[in-house]
C-alpha cells in the first residue's frame, strides 16, 4: 500500500524499529528532536537561580539558565564560586607591640626601683630608711607585668590587669610615703622613673576598662577590632 506524501501540517511517518520520525518537507517534528513551529514565540531566558531554560529555535535548553544554539540565558545563574586566592586576612597590628611596650615599661620600672633602693648615696642606702617597705616596692613592680603575662599564667585580660593596677598602687603608695619626701636625692630620682614607668605599662596593658562608647581594646595575639561605622 502506497502512503500519500506528507503535506503542511501532516505528521511524519513513524518507523516501527523505533527510531525517531524521519522529517518531511513542510514539516517541523514536535518533540525533543526540533524546536517550536517557526512562527512560534522566542525561547524565554534562563530563570533565577540557575533553571533549566528552554531551547531557542533549532535547540534544546542546556543547563543552568542557557537557551539554545548561540544563545544564552538571562540573569540569575549560579554565582562564581571563590577562585584560587582567599579573602584577605586581618593581621594583628596593634596588640604584640602592646604587649611588647608592656614588658619594656615593666622591666624599665623594676630596675630602676631596685637601682633607687640599693645603689648607695651618702654612706648609705634607701633601705636603711625604707626597711620592709623596699619589698613591697619591688613586689609592685614585678606586679606590673602581670598584663603581658597573663595568658602564660592563665589569667584572662581583665584579671591580669587587676593584679597589675594593684601593683602599681603599690609603687604609687611607695612613692607618696618615702620619695616624694626626699626627692632632692639621686635615688629617688631613679625610684620616680619607676614607679612612672610602672604605671605606664598598667596603663597600656590590654584588660584595661574602657569607658562607654569606645572602641574595645585589643588583647594580646587577636587582630585590633575596628569600631562600628555608624
Amino acid at each position: 500500500m502506497t502512503m500519500p506524501p506528507p503535506g503542511p501540517g501532516r505528521p511524519a511517518q513513524w518507523n516501527p524499529q523505533g527510531n525517531p520520525p524521519t522529517r518531511q518537507q513542510g514539516y517541523t517534528a514536535p518533540g525533543p528532536y526540533g524546536g517550536p513551529p517557526p512562527n512560534g514565540p522566542p525561547a524565554p531566558a534562563g530563570g533565577p537561580g540557575g533553571h533549566r531554560g528552554q531551547g531557542g529555535p533549532g535547540g534544546q535548553g542546556g543547563p543552568g539558565g542557557q537557551g539554545g544554539p548561540g544563545g544564552q540565558g538571562g540573569p540569575g545563574g549560579p554565582a562564581a564560586p571563590w577562585g584560587p586566592g582567599r579573602p584577605p586576612e586581618a593581621h594583628a597590628g596593634g596588640a604584640p607591640s602592646a604587649a611588647g611596650a608592656v614588658w619594656l615599661l615593666g622591666l624599665v620600672g623594676l630596675v630602676a626601683v631596685i637601682v633607687g633602693l640599693s645603689v648607695p648615696e651618702n654612706d648609705k642606702t634607701a633601705w636603711e630608711s625604707v626597711h620592709a617597705w623596699g619589698a613591697i616596692a619591688i613586689l609592685g613592680a614585678v606586679l606590673t607585668l602581670v598584663p603581658a603575662a597573663g595568658p602564660s599564667l592563665g589569667l584572662t585580660r581583665e584579671r591580669a590587669w587587676r593584679v597589675g593596677a594593684f601593683g602599681a598602687g603599690a609603687l604609687l603608695l611607695f612613692w607618696v610615703l618615702f620619695t616624694f619626701p626626699d626627692a632632692g636625692s639621686n635615688t629617688s630620682l631613679a625610684v620616680t622613673v619607676g614607679v612612672a614607668a610602672g604605671l605606664a605599662a598598667v596603663w597600656r596593658a590590654p584588660g584595661r576598662p574602657v569607658s562607654a562608647g569606645a572602641p574595645p581594646r585589643p588583647t594580646v595575639g587577636e587582630p585590633p577590632r575596628n569600631p562600628p561605622a555608624w
